[in-house]
């Protein structure tokens, strides 16, 4: 298990936090005892960290890595969260439940496409979805590999891929479905993040012309993004 997922567990990052203000600010936590998917949970800080601010709600967190699952297990005392061996890669999925949201945090920057991932989502039909990840305003993907010489990561380990996805594509994509961008915005940390020792892995912020804390991993720039798909025949109350 990755020290930064289980140091996650007690030093929630500033994205989760932000994240988790994104979609109550954009009225998607609205109802206390919604249904919510965290889709590649990894050990569950996410979710987690939601279940301490709804306590009403009911959680779900699904990971295809079955060690993550079972230490999501180990740790969670809530009765209201459970987590599921799953891999949202696959055609079909084991959620037999209504799921009114799903959330997505730096998953889909692991995948080589996009349209896969959103699939399995969409049979779901939750009334949200919520995406943290890796996006450009433009028509481009980037697809990024880290090759880390000072560990044993090798390249088909889907963890060293920072990959970035075009929003106007995912704009496309969404012609063919019920889903809709309601709302995005660049993610940027609101405290500085220091860089780590001796240029190892791990993200830290710098001041560019882009951002006062613009966020680097090494020599990438990660330009996170918190998007928001609503589906179209849902109305919200005025």
């Amino acid at each position: 298990m990755a020290k930064s997922e289980i140091k996650q567990l007690h030093n929630t990052y500033q994205s989760t936090i932000s994240f988790y203000n994104f979609l109550k600010k954009n009225n998607v936590l609205t109802n206390p005892q919604l249904n919510l998917l965290d889709a590649g949970c990894g050990i569950g800080a996410n979710i987690l960290y939601y279940s301490k601010k709804l306590p009403k709600a009911k959680f779900v967190g699904i990971d295809y890595l079955k060690e993550r699952i079972k230490y999501a297990k180990k740790i969670n005392k809530n009765p209201n969260v459970e987590f599921l061996v799953d891999d949202i890669l696959k055609n079909r999925n084991k959620i037999n439940k209504n799921i009114d949201v799903i959330t997505c945090v730096h998953t889909l920057c692991c995948f080589k496409k996009i349209d896969i991932p959103l699939r399995y989502m969409f049979r779901l039909k939750p009334n949200w979805i919520a995406i943290n990840s890796l996006f450009y305003d433009g028509p481009l993907d980037v697809l990024i590999h880290i090759r880390d010489h000072e560990s044993n990561i090798k390249d088909d380990n889907v963890n060293s891929d920072f990959n970035i996805f075009s929003l106007s594509n995912l704009r496309n994509i969404l012609k063919k479905s019920k889903y809709k961008i309601y709302k995005s915005q660049p993610f940027f940390p609101y405290k500085k993040i220091a860089k780590p020792a001796k240029g190892k892995r791990g993200s830290y912020t710098m001041k560019t012309e882009i951002n006062q804390k613009t966020t680097f991993s090494g020599p990438v720039h990660l330009p996170w993004y918190f998007v928001l798909l609503k589906k179209k025949e849902i109305r919200l109350k005025k």
